[in-house]
């Protein structure tokens, strides 16, 4: 018997190395040790021009873009209504009521933050840590959502244990549970029924979904399906809004053959039959009082949720939203807890750069070469970044590499240059910055101030 690979885990990780370049770089496949040190995520800077980035094309063709769309050329006349479209079809759906009495608070999945770990320790490199909190909001599967019960009077909550979805009701959650995971407890199949009798002149019509004539026995049950199973994130009565009469024979034709045959559903756990059920709400009923004891929980004053559990009650989803949009304007909260992981994984939090936060595998320490001499490659790798403090990481690495005269092999002094600049770094005395490059750690400057004053 073999043994099987473990199954991926959602949170798919975020590559800094990639994170960190510009947009026209993103696909360029850096190689051998050139990818740690010899790669400037920052665009190419050109002699004479005043610092400007290459890549004019690229400049030159935004600005035609640009000024294309605010003439108005290339673009469909947003003033012209589209004739195909109903106009109700384009209102933007109705806000669900306010979650009141719950908080939402958003952390980080704890595997990102492992593997952020992981990747700072082995590149070097050191990162603003509100740069990192952005780059987790980027996508719902990197972080996570706690919600906290903060009034007696908060509505209550419940969670599906197949999703991890939260839901206001259990017959809400126990709905939801059907729509996708059905298959799991019971099994459909299609049976032949005698077609419906009578006189019809107009049908109902909802996008692709034929509702039926309004005057049918069961038009009011089948819209009050369709809103519940395809159209939860609106108000019924703005649902209903969007249902058109049309007369057109093709259509009644088509609920006609519809209508004549319906599903019929049977409880996978009882014996083949004996646990029919005619349409959807026997169904739901059958699964409320068998299966929901076992699978939808009550929350009392805590939960957590993935990101990724996008399928939760509007409100729930709502209130999700808005933590997620209020730390996208400013993470503050989310880089505080990012910065209590680093430091119980090891890494170091420190400030630079007009106080910046950073993270990194060392804090910046100057090394005083008088009082410490070192060996040779390693001056001669600080006295460069001294002399030239801005210059690209592509023009730091080549000259680097020049200043090397053994071995003769270049791929051996690419190598000893790295595993020089890797110590150096991981002692603190060159810093490697995202989006900036190599920087030597100067002494630092003493305190204007001076001596403090003695108390008279």
């Amino acid at each position: 018997m073999t043994d099987t690979p473990p199954p991926e885990p959602v949170f798919s990780g975020i590559d800094l190395a990639k994170s960190f370049l510009p947009d026209w770089a993103k696909d360029v496949a850096p190689s051998r040790i050139v990818e740690r040190y010899g790669r400037d995520e920052e665009p190419r800077r050109e002699a004479g021009r005043g610092g400007r980035a290459t890549g004019r094309g690229h400049q030159d063709r935004g600005q035609r873009d640009g000024r294309r769309e605010r003439d108005g050329r290339g673009q469909r006349d947003s003033r012209r209504p589209d004739s195909r479209r109903d106009p109700r079809e384009v209102r933007p759906p109705e806000a669900p009521p306010a979650l009141v009495g719950w908080t939402a608070t958003v952390v980080p999945d704890p595997r990102g933050v492992e593997g952020l770990v992981k990747q700072i320790r082995s590149g070097g490199k050191a990162y603003p840590i509100f740069a990192l909190a952005l780059l987790i909001l980027e996508k719902p599967e990197r972080y996570r959502v706690e919600l906290r019960r903060d009034s007696g009077q908060a509505p209550d909550l419940f969670q599906l244990s197949l999703d991890g979805s939260l839901w206001t009701t259990a017959k809400e959650a126990g709905r939801h549970a059907l729509a996708k995971h059905l298959e799991k407890f019971y099994r459909r199949e299609r049976v032949s029924v005698e077609p419906p009798k009578g006189s019809f002149s107009c049908v109902a019509v909802c996008g692709d979904i034929v509702l039926g004539p309004p005057n049918h026995h069961d038009y009011q049950k089948r819209l009050r399906e369709i809103h519940a199973a395809r159209f939860r994130n609106l108000s019924f009565d703005a649902f209903k809004n969007r249902v058109q009469m049309v007369k057109d024979p093709e259509f009644i034709e088509k609920w006609k053959q519809e209508r004549s045959s319906k599903d019929e559903f049977f409880a996978l756990e009882s014996p083949e039959g004996s646990a029919r059920f005619p349409d959807l709400e026997s169904v739901e009923s059958h699964f409320l009082a068998n299966h929901a004891g076992t699978l939808i929980a009550a929350v009392e004053n805590r939960v957590e949720i993935s990101g990724l559990a996008a399928a939760s009650s509007p409100v729930v989803r709502q209130l999700a939203g808005h933590a997620v949009s209020d730390l996208r304007r400013f993470p503050l909260p989310l880089a505080h807890i990012l910065g209590q992981g680093f430091n119980s994984a090891g890494l170091q939090v420190f400030k630079a750069h007009e106080n910046i936060t950073y993270v990194g595998v060392a804090r910046p320490r100057h090394l005083d070469r008088a009082a410490a001499p070192v060996a040779e490659g390693l001056a001669a790798i600080l006295d460069y970044l001294e002399a030239h403090p801005t210059v690209p990481r592509p023009d730091q690495w080549k000259a680097l590499l020049a200043l090397r005269t053994t071995p003769a092999e270049e791929s051996a002094r690419e190598s000893s240059l790295a595993s020089d600049l890797s110590w150096l770094i991981h002692q603190g005395h060159v810093m490697d910055y995202a989006k900036r490059g190599l920087e030597a750690v100067r002494k630092p400057k003493p305190h204007r101030d001076g001596p403090p004053k003695k108390d008279k």
